[in-house]
């Protein structure tokens, strides 16, 4: 393309030189100066992003400033071109306990602001590498069924990556469409998504993959949902925008950044390979601060080498993670989404995890089966993770997760922050995963109480609590149906503090993708932007598999 460029140019200026002839249409000497200059600029321009490209420096500054000037140069050359012409013709983007092997990471502190705040600008990236896919650096995914339970999730998550500016592509893996189902997903994605967000959020639609098989393969009539995430996430690597599998099996875009979360995940920044700050903190710090080949993270988990118990078992007797001490497994295994590993490494690693998970079901069949099947198959591909403490914030009573960023404020002024998240410069875990039920006083946030209809012009918002509220309750009241009703549970003062963030952040991010939605889908005056959506009364409960 800089070749194309300077060949323009060579073109204007060699227009503006014969318009100079007797008898041709005159064109301004200065015309001609400019185009010689031009010229010379694109070459050294062209020189600057070869060699960028060639040293693959395509994030670093140098080949940002070579990209903007050639952007500049394009349109130089076009211009000279179209007034050459012209003048020729006219003549004119669990545990709850720590132990002595977290660390912090090292950095520079005074290079950077932290884990990152969100932006407080919407900017809506383009599709900036349609053409050139098998190169896309970053993929970030989820994965969901079909049901309206998970849309609004989904709408959510794709939400907070626009906030955030997550580089990339932003995959949603939506498994075990009906036909009619998965037109009305792709139709529903197209416009409310797609259409008003980036072309770079995708929907990727896979078969049903949660039914329960036996050892001769035949369905049981019982199903695991959760067998989705394994086996959607094979499918998406093999098949998806951006990815796929040469005639080796072998994974095309090895160098890519895969990115898994859960629905029920809000981005509270960009998620990237970088880990450099040194705001991190780490579980048995293996001193990587990014992720490369070889070398995964994750958010630590809680269940330490639980897996090892449960899953081994049903390993090939010369496995790897056979060998593993329980202190090895729960330093290196116990890990959960954010999932962050080389495409290379992840298909490694999925391979494994769709082959282990019925095995390792069928000996546990219970809520954690896949997450334990995924530490196998890592150990078994001897693939350890950096665990990371300050990735998630999801329960208030955790001391490994990345609520040691905050903790320093004060109680009252913890829904304040969580209300106004995406201004703060204070450094923010990952993602706010908000699979716990939330409470302080009777402000409540539970993700099966709302609304499935909650994206509907006629849906009021959520009722948010005062900025105060972490200073106002030191207890919480359970919503109906809890026996007796009315009790008031004490909380102690930590709990007082991340109970106010969580319901308070939760319950903004909701309210501002809702309105969002509401002004690009609700025609005037039509859409609901009352605040008075109080969950604490709302009964009616909703699952992954309600439609």
């Amino acid at each position: 393309q800089p070749l194309q460029i300077a060949t323009m140019a060579s073109i204007s200026a060699r227009r503006g030189a014969e318009s100079n002839r007797p008898g041709a249409c005159r064109c301004h000497p200065l015309l001609f100066i400019f185009s010689l200059v031009g010229l010379a600029i694109v070459i050294a321009v062209s020189a600057l992003l070869f060699v960028s490209k060639t040293n693959n420096h395509e994030g670093s500054p140098m080949f940002g400033a070579a990209l903007g000037m050639q952007d500049t140069l394009e349109s130089f050359a076009t211009a000279s071109s179209t007034t050459s012409t012209r003048t020729e013709n006219t003549g004119s983007a669990g545990e709850a306990t720590s132990d002595s092997s977290a660390t912090t990471g090292a950095g520079d502190a005074s290079s950077n602001k932290g884990l990152g705040a969100i932006n407080s600008e919407v900017s809506v990236p383009g599709n900036s590498n349609s053409n050139n896919d098998q190169h896309v650096k970053y993929q970030l995914v989820f994965s969901t069924d079909c049901g309206a339970y998970q849309r609004w999730q989904s709408y959510l998550v794709f939400y907070s990556a626009m906030m955030v500016n997550q580089p990339g592509y932003v995959t949603r893996i939506a498994s075990g469409c009906t036909d009619e189902e998965a037109a009305e997903e792709q139709r529903w994605h197209d416009e409310h998504i797609k259409s008003k967000m980036s072309d770079r959020f995708l929907l990727h639609l896979t078969p049903h993959f949660s039914k329960v098989k036996d050892e001769n393969g035949n369905e049981t009539g019982k199903k695991y949902d959760f067998f989705n995430k394994p086996f959607g996430m094979k499918h998406w690597m093999e098949h998806g925008q951006g990815m796929g599998v040469d005639e080796n099996g072998r994974i095309l875009n090895e160098d890519a950044i895969c990115i898994l979360i859960d629905p029920d995940q809000i981005l509270l920044r960009p998620l990237t390979e970088d880990f450099s700050d040194p705001n991190h903190v780490f579980r048995a710090d293996m001193g990587n601060r990014a992720v490369k080949h070889g070398h995964p993270f994750s958010q630590e988990y809680g269940y330490g080498a639980d897996w090892k118990k449960h899953a081994v078992p049903v390993s090939e007797k010369d496995s790897p993670a056979r060998k593993l001490t329980n202190r090895e497994a729960a330093d290196y295994y116990p890990a959960g989404p954010p999932y962050l590993a080389t495409g290379r490494d992840f298909y490694t690693i999925v391979k494994k995890w769709t082959e282990y998970v019925p095995l390792v079901h069928k000996v546990y069949p219970y809520l954690l089966a896949e997450m334990y099947a995924y530490s196998l198959a890592a150990a078994h591909v001897e693939l350890p993770h950096q665990m990371v403490r300050t990735l998630m914030m999801s329960d208030t009573g955790n001391q490994r997760e990345g609520w040691s960023l905050i903790d320093d404020l004060p109680a009252k002024k913890m829904c304040e922050l969580g209300l106004n998240i995406r201004s703060t410069d204070r450094s923010l875990p990952g993602v706010m995963h908000y699979c716990q039920r939330y409470m302080i006083g009777k402000h409540f946030f539970g993700k099966r109480r709302l609304p499935k209809d909650f994206l509907t012009c006629e849906k009021p918002l959520l009722f948010e609590p005062p900025p105060d509220v972490g200073e106002k309750f030191n207890y919480k009241i359970p919503p109906p149906p809890h026996k007796p009703p009315g009790e008031k549970k004490p909380l102690n003062e930590m709990q007082q503090r991340r109970e106010a963030f969580a319901v308070c952040v939760i319950t903004r991010t909701l309210n501002d993708a809702a309105t969002f939605w509401k002004q690009h889908a609700c025609e005037e005056g039509k859409a609901n932007l009352n605040k008075v959506l109080d969950l604490w009364s709302v009964e009616e409960m909703h699952t992954s598999t309600g439609r």
